[in-house]
């Protein structure tokens, strides 16, 4: 069986925080993360992971977002750490950064 994937790039926005990342994700797909707001890794986990609770998301095998390794994802950054390290553990979804 065929992987469908939903591609969230979000390399075009200047991403400091969490909020912003969830702002930029937002921006792209309004529908794909709803109510988080970057402030709960575990909610997160539950958007990406568990499912249930985005029907954007729910149409699709994995989640695939597209970021840029500077600001929010840069060497040393931990709340960009945290949410690559969530991305990593999930099995439905996957963080791709680039330079």
């Amino acid at each position: 069986m065929e992987t469908s994937e939903l591609v969230i790039d979000v390399r075009g926005f200047r991403i400091e925080s969490a909020a912003e990342f969830a702002d930029a994700l937002r921006a792209v797909e309004p529908e794909a993360l709803p109510g988080w707001r970057g402030r709960s890794l575990d909610a997160l986990w539950d958007y990406i992971e568990h499912r249930g609770w985005s029907e954007r998301i729910d149409r699709y095998q994995v989640l695939v977002v597209r970021a840029v390794r500077a600001g929010l994802f840069a060497d040393g950054n931990r709340a960009g750490h945290d949410i690559a390290e969530v991305f990593g553990e999930a099995t439905r979804a996957r963080l791709e950064l680039s330079d």
